[in-house]
């Protein structure tokens, strides 16, 4: 990994919520140029470059997106309601700070709701609600409000700031932060391909249903598409082992299947197989309730599969990954691209 982890700090902390993923893009643009490549962009946005030539073509894909808000309304008193960009728990959002994109700049906030000792009759018994939500600039009126540069329709994030903890690192939108990083980092270490063709590509608004990645596989239509993500790590107090999804220290995640498709079994046999050859210990994922880019490849005629560092508190304002794991899915992914030639 090239400066330590300076790279996955920077790509954490930039705000990039869907549909405005413009900080992420230029970071993720710039690593690609500094490695000699010229990335294409269309016009959703996804990045992407082309290495190699005939077939097979493979698409590797990470999502520059991460959950977010959206305004909705700015009231008299200056507070501002929202609407979720991707899927969010109320729960944990309650009391976070947030930073709106504002149209003056960023602009500081927290996430309120009506506190559990205030609520009366049946909303005490109830867990707060997505609409039940505001976000609190310190605006004593709406005017203050649209004077610091609040206006319906700009974006508002988690504020997380990046840092170790141990033998982890925590930061803001792991999902999908980590998996562009480590995708970024498997091709800057990776032997070009002796056959076929392989993109490597940063799509948009994952999070709000896969859209990006639907459009530049209908363009690009591979034979092979793999998701590269940041995915749910469950291993932790109060949640059964049947249910943990993945866990960390586990090394990479291998998606045998979700809600929006299934793993073809060449190419998780390949990929097993290229894992094993390595040294490099892997988990099976199976997820019947979340979605991964790899749903929209699927439907483009790609063969797929997904590749996932495991990730503790995903869409929420901090998220929890190990070093070990993720430098372990930077091994299997620069190892799956020098060995591409062996797919077929």
């Amino acid at each position: 990994m090239t400066d330590t982890l300076d790279l996955l700090r920077r790509l954490s902390e930039a705000y990039g919520p869907p549909g405005f993923e413009e900080q992420v893009r230029k970071i993720i643009v710039e690593e690609l140029r500094g490695m000699g490549y010229m990335p294409q962009i269309d016009r959703l946005g996804n990045v992407y470059v082309e290495v190699g030539e005939g077939r097979p073509a493979t698409l590797l894909a990470a999502h520059m997106d991460e959950v977010g808000f959206i305004v909705r309304h700015i009231a008299e008193n200056g507070f501002i309601k929202v609407a979720a960009l991707g899927g969010i728990d109320p729960c944990t959002a309650t009391g976070s700070e947030v930073v709106l994109l504002g149209r003056r700049g960023l602009i500081h906030g927290i996430l309120g709701s009506i506190p559990p000792h205030l609520r009366r009759g049946e909303a005490q018994e109830q867990k707060p609600k997505l609409e039940d939500l505001f976000i609190d600039i310190g605006a004593a009126s709406r005017e203050e409000a649209l004077e610091m540069g609040v206006s319906v329709g700009i974006p508002a994030v988690f504020n997380g700031g990046f840092r170790y903890l141990g033998s982890a690192v925590v930061g803001k939108a792991l999902d999908d932060r980590v998996g562009c990083y480590v995708l970024l980092e498997a091709f800057r270490q990776a032997e070009p391909p002796r056959k076929g063709k392989i993109y490597i590509a940063f799509t948009v608004q994952e999070e709000v249903g896969t859209r990006g990645a639907h459009t530049l596989a209908a363009r690009l239509k591979p034979d092979y598409g793999v998701a590269v993500e940041g995915t749910i790590a469950a291993d932790t107090p109060g949640i059964p082992e049947e249910n943990r999804v993945t866990r960390l220290g586990g090394g990479p995640a291998l998606r045998v299947m979700d809600r929006t498709m299934i793993a073809d079994s060449r190419l998780l046999g390949w990929i097993r197989g290229v894992a094993d050859s390595i040294g490099v210990s892997i988990q099976l994922q199976v997820s019947p309730y979340s979605g991964s880019d790899a749903g929209r490849m699927i439907l483009a005629g790609a063969a797929v599969a997904g590749v996932a560092v495991p990730v503790r508190y995903i869409h929420s304002p901090h998220s929890l990954a190990l070093k070990t794991d993720i430098e372990a899915t930077i091994r299997l992914l620069t190892s799956l691209i020098e060995n591409h030639h062996m797919l077929s």
